[in-house]
This record gives C-alpha cells, sequence and structure tokens, in this order.
C-alpha cells in the first residue's frame, strides 16, 4: 500500500523525468512550504567525482539562517573525512550566487570548522539550479584548497544534487543555539 509520501515521490520523480519546463524567472526563491526534518536529517542526495574517484553521499539542505534566500546544503557519506558545504542563492539555469565564506568542504564534526578547505577562485566553479519546485535539483563544479597546507586540493566534477529544503529550521553553527 503506498504511503502519501511515497506517492507524492512518485509524482515528482514522474514531472522530473517528463522534462517538464521549470519556472523561466532568473531568480528561484527558497521554497515557502514549510518542509518538516524527516526522521534522518539526510534525506536528499549528492554525486561527483572528488579526485577523480566517484561517491554518492547524502544530503541535507535547509533555508540559511543567516542571509536570506540562501541556501545551504551539507553532504556526507562513507569514506569522507569531511563535509561538503555548499550555500548559494538559487538562480534557474544559470550560475548560482555562490556563499563563498559559507561554502567549503569542512569538517564539522565538533560545530566549529576547522580542518578547512576554502573554495579556490577558479573560473570553473559553479552551481546551477536545474529545477526547483519542492526540490532543488542542479549540478556543480568546485575546487577547495587546505587553509593552511596550499598543495592539498578537493576537486569536486560533474556534481549533482537533489534535496529537499529545510525551511522551518534554518542552518546556524550549533555554538549560536
Amino acid at each position: 500500500m503506498m504511503t502519501a509520501r511515497t506517492l507524492l515521490a512518485s509524482i515528482l520523480g514522474t514531472v522530473l523525468i517528463s522534462g517538464c519546463p521549470g519556472p523561466t524567472e532568473t531568480e528561484v526563491p527558497v521554497p515557502t512550504e514549510p518542509v518538516l526534518p524527516p526522521y534522518s536529517p539526510y534525506d536528499g542526495r549528492m554525486s561527483f567525482q572528488l579526485n577523480g574517484v566517484q561517491h554518492s553521499i547524502f544530503l541535507f539542505a535547509q533555508s540559511n539562517g543567516y542571509v536570506a534566500g540562501e541556501v545551504v546544503l551539507r553532504g556526507s557519506g562513507p569514506g569522507m573525512e569531511n563535509t561538503l558545504m555548499l550555500t548559494f542563492k538559487p538562480r534557474l539555469k544559470s550560475p548560482a550566487v555562490i556563499n563563498r565564506e559559507m561554502t567549503g568542504y569542512w569538517d564539522l564534526g565538533l560545530c566549529i570548522p576547522f580542518d578547512k578547505y576554502l573554495l579556490t577562485t577558479s573560473p570553473g566553479n559553479f552551481i546551477r539550479i536545474l529545477s526547483s519546485d519542492t526540490t532543488l535539483v542542479g549540478e556543480f563544479n568546485l575546487v577547495f584548497q587546505h587553509e593552511s597546507d596550499a598543495a592539498r586540493q578537493a576537486v569536486f566534477l560533474n556534481g549533482t544534487f537533489s534535496t529537499k529544503v529545510d525551511t522551518v529550521h534554518p542552518f546556524e553553527y550549533c555554538i549560536e543555539g
């Protein structure tokens, strides 16, 4: 027996696959319909090549508690020692406005980011939203450099993500509350 959530996911998947055109506006608003966090906070998926190795990880998205209109995506998975955090203002089919200070490859295990990889100024860095309804679907390429060791880089290529944005509980570093 299908639950209402399973039925909705099936319908949304069919709509996304069928190629229905999305909104034509440039700025994509953060979904305003409240999305309550699921039992597991990681409800989305992300895939990419990290330094030439393919990964598929879990993803959690929230509205940014510091900057209106931005979203914060945090991903982690098996074999990853750091958390990938993408913070940006969604824009449909064009490069997003990336919040460079909050986008990084960080160890957030103790709530205070350390062992940081910071976003480089590479012209190839981008985050692009492909569709937006109640779910953000996008792609990205990003290059990060370790904050204290320039020889250490994390290169994310052919990245894709799909997730719902939690607008009920905005992102804030846990040391602030």
